[in-house]
């Protein structure tokens, strides 16, 4: 079972932390969770070979995603239980592991990887929530079937950001015929690039519905995560995993640097070159950093976007990520002596 069986297909893209959500709408949801401490939700971490409770919080949620990635999932558990007091998400993938795990029964199976849910759902996470509408809805993780709960579950996925949320919920109002309530998420789910969803919907309506609608959705939009806090979100996972891969592969990267000082620079080098024209892969944008990290050593004046014999070899997507730093390195030490 992989990570999407359990999450919408953006939690590819979104994973770590959480963009501020708005007040709720349905407060009452939380009523309808287990009482869990942290205590009673997580075992005590037993470190392995990529991770100890001595690393930096975010270091480890990027190490259990990579190695969740590469199917390593026990050691990818030990790191998750070690991030997971800092990262919500984290519980999302601690219940994926758990449903995978021969060595309980099922029982034990379903009450782990419920309370995992449940315990990030209280907290208001996405991830969670969509969770909770998967155990109330199919059912599974032991929940018996409610149909009604399950769909408040959704909309507080949908409210907290989610877009795959916000286009099941979209598409399972349309399929109740309910146009105005369908059409309102549309508009929320929409971009200045795609208003297919929106356009199509407009087609079935009458004039007072797409009225209603557009009321709806004002009403919505006040009240759910912005795209923005979501891309935010998504910048602020990167921090991580870009980190994480660094650690493990390129370990004197950040060697001897503070972790506020890691983290920072981390941050604003993907801000930096993101934002330059043709920078957009995550090799581009690993072999940056590493390679600003080298520049700042030598002199923290030093742009290497400015050397266009760097830049051309950050573009040269004939070059493995080795030899990008490597011919990079090279110019770097001839010119900046």
């Amino acid at each position: 079972m992989k990570l999407s069986n359990l999450l919408p297909l953006a939690v590819a893209t979104l994973l770590i932390g959480c963009a501020t959500p708005p007040a709720d709408k349905d407060q009452s949801l939380n009523d309808t969770l287990p009482t869990l401490t942290l205590q009673d939700v997580l075992p005590a971490p037993v470190a392995n070979e990529y991770c100890n409770a001595s690393m930096d919080s975010d270091i480890l949620y990027g190490i259990g995603s990579r190695l969740f990635n590469n199917d390593e999932l026990q050691e990818a558990k030990s790191c998750f239980i070690m991030a997971a007091p800092k990262h919500d998400r984290a519980f999302c993938f601690l219940a994926t592991i758990t449903e995978q795990d021969e060595s309980k029964t099922e029982a034990q199976r379903n009450t782990e990887a419920f309370n995992y849910i449940a315990y990030s759902a209280a907290k208001n996470d996405w991830c969670a929530a969509f969770g909770m509408y998967q155990s109330y809805s199919y059912p599974s993780r032991g929940a018996k079937q409610d149909k009604a709960l399950a769909l408040r579950w959704l909309e507080r996925s949908a409210r907290h950001g989610s877009p795959d949320s916000q286009h099941m919920l979209m598409s399972l109002y349309e399929n109740e015929g309910k146009l105005v309530d369908s059409y309102a998420w549309s508009r929320i789910k929409s971009t200045a690039d795609d208003t297919s969803d929106t356009d199509d919907l407009k087609k079935e309506m009458t004039p007072e519905q797409i009225a209603q609608g557009d009321k709806l959705y004002d009403e919505l939009r006040k009240t759910v995560t912005t795209q923005k806090a979501m891309y935010d979100e998504a910048r602020e996972e990167d921090i991580g995993l870009y980190s994480a891969n660094i650690h493990l592969d390129f370990p004197d990267t950040f060697k001897g640097m503070p972790s506020a000082e890691r983290y920072n620079f981390v941050k604003q080098s993907i801000a930096t070159v993101l934002a330059y024209p043709g920078m957009e892969t995550r090799g581009q944008v690993l072999s940056y950093i590493i390679i600003a990290r080298q520049a700042q050593l030598k002199n923290p004046a030093i742009d290497i976007l400015q050397n266009k014999q760097i830049v051309a070899i950050l573009k040269d997507d004939n070059l493995t990520m080795g030899q990008t730093i490597d011919q990079a390195t090279s110019i770097l030490n001839t010119a900046y002596k």
